[in-house]
């Protein structure tokens, strides 16, 4: 079920209510009996690999925990994980690969396979992981009860597309139990119906069909059509996967859980650095803390570290899928943060607010992530330099598609206008608590929310869910 679907609506509304009428001993019970339902109504079968990799790292962090030599247990769960993912996600494209060498060296070529991607199976592999490595790491308490490790790795608001979160972050919720509150439901209604509007109203209806017939026709469409494209897609992808991350943390929010922020306002970002600091944040932060401070980090010298860097966005883009395209936009990243450590170090931008003066060095970065995002949409190598041979060719004769220009320069605005409602949230809850007009705030954002549920079956997936 899609979170922008009626029958998710009616199934959630379902879960809500027996949440909040079942007794404080059988919510958790309710939430996990929800979320394998949730997990099986897409493929069935593939609710049995889900529990067989939670059994059998439960297993494993068991036996890490007791055992007076856990090494061999962590590398047995870094490997069986990594390795159900990389079956399912690149086996495939392993043999795609190597298939035109093998024709040429010995005149045979292995033959084509293709599997049904697991849903989440990127996102919850990396929640599992992180859970062993943080428990052998001795930065998290021991996990006792096999009910609530499964409720972690397949809480159904985040368990298809995110956010990845930690163990420190659910479990110790899922310890105490749900803990809802009037001021967590208005919060939680306003998040959904944001991220309905960006998912429905922005992603789907604005920007996905004119992105679509571009990208498809990119060699006879015009220079002017390519650029608008372009900056389309940048804000169909962020509408598209920040409205997913708003939905699950206000379907959280509304359960009585706190689920970390996934963006701020990348495309205000001054450097490479800090985009990955607002970008899809807990992959980012995911992919630091297990794969770039363990090969070093900054630690290696000025030889060390741009390789550090370099494999951790090569690895991060085939993270996203199994595609050289992929390869290519993580190694265009991983070239950018290289650039920007040999120009600026030492230097943090985050925290420094932003100013008038920024502008220049945000709008360079965002033409630069928007030719990158070229490489992630594009179905090809070939495809992704043939869109950016003839977006340079400099042909004009078709005429500028205005509605879409004025779509872009709609987008645009609102993404200062988040960082401003962001900021001031404080602000916004005790208007919605103390003001007169506050119920009618929340009534509009519980409207949005039906309207959209009833509306969205034209809509489509998720773009995170292909991941």
């Amino acid at each position: 079920m899609l979170f922008n679907t009626l029958q998710f609506g009616v199934f959630f509304l379902l879960v809500l209510w027996g949440g909040r009428a079942a007794p404080p001993t059988a919510r958790l019970p309710l939430l996990l009996a929800a979320s394998l339902t949730f997990y099986a109504l897409w493929v069935p079968s593939y609710l049995l690999l889900l529990l067989g990799t939670i059994l059998l790292n439960f297993a494993l962090l068991r036996a890490m925990v007791t055992s007076s030599r856990p090494r061999p247990f962590l590398i047995a769960a870094i490997v069986s994980t990594l390795g159900s993912l990389g079956f399912f996600k690149y086996a495939a494209f392993l043999i795609e690969s190597v298939s035109p060498v093998f024709s040429q060296a010995i005149g045979w070529a292995p033959p084509a396979v293709e599997f049904v991607l697991p849903l989440g199976i990127s996102f919850y592999t990396f929640q599992i992981l992180a859970v062993a490595i943080d428990t052998y790491r001795g930065h998290l308490a021991p996990i006792r009860s096999l009910s609530r490790y499964t409720l972690f790795v397949c809480f159904f608001p985040q368990l298809i597309a995110g956010p990845i979160v930690r163990g420190s972050e659910l479990l110790p919720q899922l310890e105490s139990g749900p803990a809802p509150s009037a001021l967590r439901s208005r919060r939680g209604i306003w998040l959904v119906a944001c991220g309905l509007v960006k998912k429905i109203l922005f992603a789907d209806y604005l920007l996905s069909p004119f992105v679509n017939g571009v990208f498809e026709n990119s060699a006879t469409s015009g220079t002017p059509y390519l650029i608008v494209a372009a900056y389309s897609f940048a804000f169909q992808i962020y509408f598209d996967f920040s409205g997913y991350s708003d939905i699950a943390r206000g379907l959280a929010l509304l359960l009585g859980f706190e689920l970390p922020f996934n963006f701020k306002e990348p495309y205000l970002s001054r450097d490479p650095s800090e985009f990955w600091r607002r970008w899809h944040i807990t992959l980012s932060s995911w992919l630091r803390d297990y794969l770039y401070f363990p090969l070093g980090g900054n630690r290696g010298g000025s030889g060390r570290t741009p390789f550090n860097l370099m494999v951790t966005m090569l690895l991060g883009g085939l993270w996203h899928g199994a595609s050289w395209t992929f390869v290519a936009w993580g190694g265009l990243h991983g070239l950018l943060l290289v650039a920007h450590r040999s120009v600026v170090r030492h230097r943090r931008t985050e925290a420094a607010p932003l100013q008038w003066a920024d502008g220049p060095r945000i709008v360079v970065l965002f033409h630069i992530v928007c030719v990158a995002w070229i490489f992630f949409r594009a179905r090809s190598i070939e495809g992704s330099l043939s869109y950016l041979s003839h977006l340079v060719a400099g042909d004009f004769e078709s005429g500028w598609p205005v509605f879409q220009m004025l779509v872009v320069a709609v987008c645009a605005a609102l993404h200062p206008l988040e960082r401003y409602a962001r900021l001031n949230a404080v602000g916004w809850q005790r208007f919605a608590a103390e003001s007169p007009w506050g119920p009618f705030v929340e009534g509009a954002a519980f409207g949005t929310v039906a309207a959209a549920c009833f509306v969205a079956s034209s809509g489509g997936e998720f773009i995170y869910f292909q991941f």
